[in-house]
């Protein structure tokens, strides 16, 4: 007979409806919400010297556990059952600890692996996709006739709206299809029509090293499978949240609970001009998006912008056409081309009467100029390349434009490719997070704000520890949506993941117009509700941005969302999907 141990017996009890069981016979752990299973485990597992080590087949065996309790500086109380493994590869014994940890003051149980004191290699790297640590791992399953559970997930690009999926909660589910690309996992009960019970399942640290994975049926999250070496010591977890209030507040008070976690302040997403004030985008779906007014260059045209357009616009923003490419169509040198700015940007700037700058970029080219003053690491194989970090190149990049013409929003687009598409960021386990952090870290000492573009689900849980992100892109491009009629609008589901993490969703540049000929789209482009697009940008909380041509946009329309000095009316919470349309 097992001696199962109850997690709530101990000192300090959740005040909440879930609750975990843990079989100190055997390592196995449920987790129930009000007394009912929603999540039974699988196995611990770990890949070193080009094989598995699992407690399935014994080559992992559990060999103690203790009880512990303590104190977190930001979430409070919290006790845990330690599972202890021996783990005997390369001819060293290690102890692997699993740590089922429950709070008393947030509704939660969070997973802790401790891969103990030696590294694991391996010559042989899995895909990026698969995970070479296990744990926790959760069995996909109907676990009784009535047990009627749909999930949704988010996925790719666009802080995972391009392909976010929903289904049923079952054993022939394909729930995670890239490891790489997944990100949070929402979990309801469809009898209550995603307006009770909620389980989140979510990476809670290393997110740009991490990841959620599935073999066969059964959920897996560890460390990404194509690391090259995990070092010694390292540790990872995972949350599982859980609310009564339905998908909408369970998506809200999982955020709020991971902000807390990494005391995360929402001071600069407040405080914000880009997100606060009406802007002027120039980015794809945008009339000058490579495309400049008649007999005029780009200078001349942002230039007449900034003096034809009779809206209190306070920043405007300049797209990938401004820069220098390299291999791959990666930047070279982000700095102005003589051909676009004559003049310079410092000049253009003081003739737009110092209005402010928001600035694109992409990723880096394998040629960049860079690379020869301060440190980057090369993939000539993928054409690309990123800063190590470990020197000024940030502060002295953001800084300059800062001080010289008024760069008070980066946009760091393209950063999907920038993962996926570069083999160190999927081999070093540390590079994704140094590169984002130090990003950060500049654009607090000089004072600007970040906007994520293409981001993955793994940047926005990275950005967690980065309050200057306070913005993200939560759609595919306008041009879409103007040339193919797309509902790029819709943004229902992905504004929840942006606003509950601390950013503020953005829905793209707009038309205020139907019918703008001359642009560089298809002949048949139009907006067919232009009246649409402003309401929902202004109700995503996100920025405000028209890109029409000077001589077709409404004013007295795009007017309707803001004050006359250019303040977006706006309130507290992002427009999102109902509870019972998720259901459906």
């Amino acid at each position: 007979m097992h001696l199962v141990v109850f997690v709530a017996i101990l000192i300090v009890e959740c005040r909440c409806n879930i609750r975990v069981s843990v079989d100190r016979s055997q390592g196995k752990y449920n987790v129930s919400i009000a007394d009912r299973v929603w999540l039974r485990s699988s196995r611990t597992a770990l890949y070193a010297d080009e094989r598995w080590y699992s407690s399935d087949d014994d080559s992992l065996p559990l060999i103690d556990t203790r009880l512990d309790q303590g104190n977190d500086e930001h979430l409070g109380k919290w006790n845990e059952t330690q599972l202890i493994y021996s783990l005997v590869h390369s001819g060293i014994q290690v102890n692997v600890t699993g740590r089922v940890r429950q709070w008393s003051s947030i509704s939660a149980v969070t997973f802790h692996l401790d891969i103990g004191n030696e590294p694991l290699t391996s010559s042989n790297s899995l895909s990026m996709d698969e995970v070479r640590t296990v744990f926790p791992s959760f069995n996909i399953e109907q676990m009784h006739p009535d047990d009627h559970r749909g999930y949704f997930t988010y996925a790719d690009m666009m802080m995972g709206e391009v392909n976010k999926h929903a289904g049923i909660w079952e054993s022939s589910s394909k729930i995670i299809k890239s490891g790489m690309q997944e990100g949070p996992i929402v979990l309801f009960d469809l009898t209550e029509r995603a307006q009770g019970d909620v389980v989140i399942l979510s990476p809670f640290s290393h997110f740009m090293a991490t990841s959620l994975s599935q073999r066969e049926n059964m959920l897996e999250y560890g460390v990404m499978g194509s690391m090259s070496s995990v070092p010694a010591n390292y540790n990872h977890s995972m949350i599982v949240f859980y609310s009564p209030l339905g998908v909408n507040e369970a998506m809200r008070e999982w955020g709020q609970s991971m902000r807390r976690a990494f005391n995360r302040t929402m001071e600069h997403r407040l405080n914000d001009i880009t997100i606060n004030y009406l802007g002027y985008y120039t980015d794809n779906g945008a009339y000058y998006y490579y495309h400049t007014e008649t007999g005029m260059n780009y200078e001349e045209t942002v230039v007449s912008i900034s003096r034809n357009i009779s809206l209190p616009i306070q920043y405007i923003q300049i797209d990938s056409w401004w820069y220098y490419k390299g291999n791959r169509d990666g930047v070279k040198e982000w700095s102005p081309r003589p051909d676009i700015f004559p003049d310079g940007l410092p000049v253009v700037h003081r003739r737009m009467n110092n209005i402010h700058i928001a600035a694109h970029n992409r990723y880096w080219a394998s040629d960049t100029v860079y690379s020869k003053t301060y440190a980057f690491v090369i993939d000539p194989l993928q054409g690309k390349a990123l800063p190590i970090s470990n020197d000024s190149f940030w502060i002295d990049l953001l800084g300059e434009a800062s001080r010289n013409w008024g760069l008070i929003l980066y946009e760091q687009d393209w950063l999907n490719l920038q993962t996926i598409e570069f083999t160190p960021t999927r081999t070093d386990i540390d590079l994704g997070q140094r590169w984002l952090t130090a990003m950060g870290k500049a654009a607090e000492q000089v004072g600007i704000n970040i906007q994520y573009c293409m981001s993955l689900p793994r940047h926005a849980l990275q950005a967690l520890e980065i309050p200057r992100v306070t913005q993200a892109r939560v759609s595919v491009d306008y041009a879409i949506h103007l040339d193919e009629r797309v509902p790029q609008w819709n943004i229902g589901v992905s504004s929840m993941l942006a606003d509950t993490i601390g950013m503020a969703p953005y829905n793209d540049v707009f038309w205020s117009s139907s019918y703008e000929p001359g642009g560089p789209y298809k002949k048949a482009a139009m907006e067919p509700v232009p009246d649409r697009e402003i309401l929902i940008a202004t109700l995503s909380t996100g920025p405000v941005t028209p890109g029409d041509a000077i001589s077709y946009i409404n004013v007295n329309r795009i007017m309707r969302c803001c004050s006359e000095i250019g303040t977006i009316l706006k309130h507290d919470l992002p427009i999102t999907m109902i509870n019972s349309m998720i259901a459906d």
